[in-house]
């Protein structure tokens, strides 16, 4: 049995943490022996990765958050010498290390001690487009250098390995479709009901972060609403900082009506099930893991251009890609508007999701493991 080891920062709502979740959970554990080192033990996926594998974290913020100990151990990790953290924080030895995510974690996995166990990285975000990971290294070369110690790279489009490629210059990065769990998310659709605010119910769901451009959506709400359309809701799903920019810019602009802030859910599904159609304002993404899911679901995706959108289509008609810009984003957004017929594009629905299925998606994966 080997030993497979998967570092990440911490389990929160993230699409990468969902991913690992899925693999983790369908992963053969007669032969593979695996654990989860996350940073901080925080985030929704907690209980699900504890109980199907072993789970070890170096900070417990539930604990002792405010701890001197724990701000200096915090400062130790994310500020010294890569090297010394690993040596400090890995106890044993793994015959496969995986950083499941850019930054910290391949970093870490990168100036690992163990000799002879196989290191792969997975890349979930367009590093050009979203180069989030600057702040971790000292420079693009640090960085460069870090990726051209592990055995491959995995990234999650061919968008992505495409930003990967040009931007390191590496010889060493694959394209590696992430697993969805396709009869989870059918049967999550059924939990309960959901009730369409609208005619025309839209959904979306992410972070309310920048990078989801959530706000640059609620303005192409204002400038529709405007200009007299008025049969229209969008359910937003998520939680994050953005949260008062845009509970205050619905309130100052009387959008209460065409938009609806719904916060985190454990299951959305319900939500995607009961709209019309999925909308995504993304200023960058990978693999978009939520417009992959109502694609699922049956629902026609209306996304500007990014990373991993048309592999998601392939060659069916799944809805519609633009250019990713603001007033691109406004036109899509008025052409949704006054679509009255998203059944035209059920056939191709049907077609494309027969590409995501988990359990080819999981060979691949172990396959790659050996």
């Amino acid at each position: 049995m080997k030993k497979v080891l998967f570092i990440i920062e911490s389990l929160g709502d993230g699409g990468a943490e969902k991913i690992l979740t899925t693999l983790i959970k369908n992963v053969d554990k007669t032969k593979y022996d695996i654990t989860v080192f996350v940073i901080a033990k925080t985030g929704i996926y907690v209980k699900e990765v504890e109980s199907n594998c072993r789970l070890l974290y170096a900070l417990n913020p539930e604990k002792n958050y405010n701890s001197l100990l724990y701000k200096l151990k915090s400062k130790f990790i994310y500020c010294y010498n890569s090297a010394l953290v690993y040596k400090t924080l890995i106890k044993e030895n793994y015959d496969i290390e995986i950083a499941f995510v850019e930054g910290l974690a391949t970093k870490l996995v990168a100036n690992s001690f163990n000799k002879h166990s196989k290191k792969y990285a997975w890349v979930h975000i367009d590093l050009i487009n979203n180069p989030w990971t600057d702040i971790v290294y000292k420079s693009l070369e640090e960085e460069r250098e870090c990726y051209n110690r592990f055995d491959r790279v995995f990234c999650v489009s061919s968008s992505v390995k495409d930003a990967f490629d040009a931007k390191y210059d590496t010889h060493n990065s694959a394209v590696q479709y992430n697993p969805v769990d396709e009869k989870e998310i059918i049967d999550k659709s059924k939990e309960f009901k959901v009730e369409k605010k609208a005619d025309l119910q839209l959904v979306t769901l992410g972070r309310l972060v920048p990078q989801k451009g959530y706000d640059r959506l609620v303005k192409c709400v204002k400038r529709a609403r405007d200009e007299g359309y008025d049969h229209f809701n969008i359910w937003i799903l998520g939680e994050g900082k953005q949260r008062v920019f845009l509970e205050k810019y619905i309130k100052d602009n009387k959008l209460d009506k065409y938009i609806t802030l719904c916060g985190f859910k454990n299951n959305p599904y319900p939500y995607i099930a009961a709209s019309d159609a999925f909308i995504c304002s993304s200023r960058s993404e990978g693999f978009s893991t939520v417009a992959t899911e109502a694609l699922i679901l049956g629902k026609p995706i209306f996304t500007v251009e990014c990373a991993g959108m048309k592999e998601l289509f392939g060659d069916c008609e799944c809805g519609r890609i633009v250019e990713n810009n603001d007033q691109s984003l406004y036109e899509l957004f008025v052409n949704v508007l006054k679509k009255s017929d998203f059944n035209l594009y059920t056939k191709d629905l049907i077609k494309r999701k027969e590409n995501f299925k988990l359990k080819r998606a999981i060979e691949e994966i172990e396959n790659l493991f050996g």
